[in-house]
């Protein structure tokens, strides 16, 4: 993993799996609202786009929350953990944070994404296929883009499970046992869980898509926050 080092400040905001589509306003105003008024920070962490690879028909398709995002990496420090579904793109946000995650080692913080810790054999092996640059690059020169764009669309046309995990905390246990650091955030899962386990917590942001929030950094709190049920508090950081 390219793993980059980072400081977190105080009220700092997170937001992951938006899985943003075409029109989708809701997160469109909400990329308005921190670019008219900007956090001290913003870590998206991950699946932002339903799709986005570095690919002309992807970024015109995603342009209008591009640009916002672009324009936000202006005014304020932006970082980006790519996910499963928006990868090998630094190209497109070059004024933005890019990393497999991001640590800040003095408050012993881990964000990422989630599915390149994920430990399942066969997973690793599928991201490790779908992320691989020249693969993606090599395919759509062999196919004239006819093949990418086609499979592009189809995958924008799928909805996104907003399911609660069975096993889920036994299931994170695990895979943050190898991880040397307090405090693990990531996206991912879509289950917006908060979990004490003694010497570490763990934080799997809800998805944006789902429930439409996002989480702010106050005090060394984790606070959740969204349009129905205002703020929340979620956790406390170690």
């Amino acid at each position: 993993m390219n793993i980059k080092d980072f400081i977190l400040k105080n009220g700092a905001v997170f937001i992951a799996d938006a899985h943003y589509k075409k029109g989708d306003d809701d997160f469109l105003n909400l990329l308005r609202l921190w670019v008219k008024s900007p956090p001290p920070q913003v870590f998206l962490l991950g699946d932002i786009f339903h799709l986005l690879l570095p690919f002309d028909y992807l970024i015109k398709y995603n342009l209008e929350a591009i640009e916002l995002i672009n324009v936000l990496s202006q005014k304020t420090e932006v970082y980006y953990t790519p996910g499963n579904h928006d990868f090998n793109i630094s190209s497109v946000f070059p004024n933005v944070k890019m990393a497999d995650a991001f640590v800040d080692k003095k408050k012993s913080v881990f964000l990422t994404h989630g599915d390149l810790t994920d430990k399942d054999f066969f997973y690793k092996f599928y991201v490790f296929l779908i992320r691989n640059y020249l693969g993606n690059k090599l395919l759509n020169l062999l196919t004239l883009n006819f093949l990418n764009n086609w499979l592009f669309k189809k995958i924008l046309q799928k909805n996104i499970k907003c399911n609660k995990i069975f096993g889920f905390k036994e299931k994170v246990f695990s895979k943050i046992a190898d991880i040397n650091y307090k405090n693990v955030i990531e996206g991912h899962y879509h289950q917006n869980k908060f979990f004490d386990f003694g010497d570490k917590t763990y934080f799997n942001l809800g998805a944006y898509v789902c429930d439409k929030t996002y989480y702010v950094y106050e005090d060394n709190y984790i606070k959740e926050k969204d349009g129905t049920r205002g703020q929340n508090i979620k956790g406390r950081l170690k």
